[in-house]
């Protein structure tokens, strides 16, 4: 639709199984701590993978989610031709303030994506869900809560974060 010209390329909007969802506005708080997260994750990114924010990534015919960051196989010239998928990802990550809702479905459509670990940070209630184990049926195997006192191993690097940096 963008390319016909019905949608505007910087209009917020998601494709989410099948449907547009119009996606809220980021406040400040919420802009900052996407910037600070890249800059906590590109720190300890392995070699050979890249960071895109707030970016498409390939969900299915009927998903195109846009997480506020993705780490991904690769260099970002490797996908000038086409959006990374499930298998070219190592982690996407979504902060929530007000959107748990959506974010928490998007759950069930990385996993059935292929998407090998999805973070989501949940600002209000202070602390990060992590979901891995994707299955092919939608979500995941695994999930827990981690709190402020706890750190989490980021994907495929020798490193963690602590829930506490990413939340501040």
């Amino acid at each position: 639709m963008v390319e016909e010209g019905i949608l505007d390329e910087d209009e917020r909007l998601e494709l989410l199984d099948g449907e547009l969802v119009v996606m809220s506005p980021q406040n400040p708080r919420h802009a900052a701590l996407a910037a600070k997260l890249q800059r906590l994750v590109a720190a300890v990114a392995p070699r050979g993978t890249h960071l895109r924010l707030h970016s498409p990534i390939a969900a299915g015919r009927e998903s195109l989610p846009e997480p506020d960051l993705a780490l991904v196989r690769g260099r970002a010239e490797d996908y000038l031709d086409r959006h990374p998928a499930g298998g070219d990802l190592l982690l996407v990550v979504e902060i929530a303030v007000t959107s748990q809702a959506a974010d928490r479905l998007k759950a069930r459509i990385y996993g059935q994506a292929g998407v090998p670990v999805y973070w989501l940070l949940d600002l209000p209630d202070r602390h990060l869900e992590v979901h891995s184990g994707p299955q092919a049926t939608g979500g995941y195997s695994e999930s827990r809560f981690a709190g402020a006192g706890e750190s989490v191993s980021v994907p495929g690097a020798d490193a963690e974060l602590s829930v506490a940096e990413l939340l501040a």
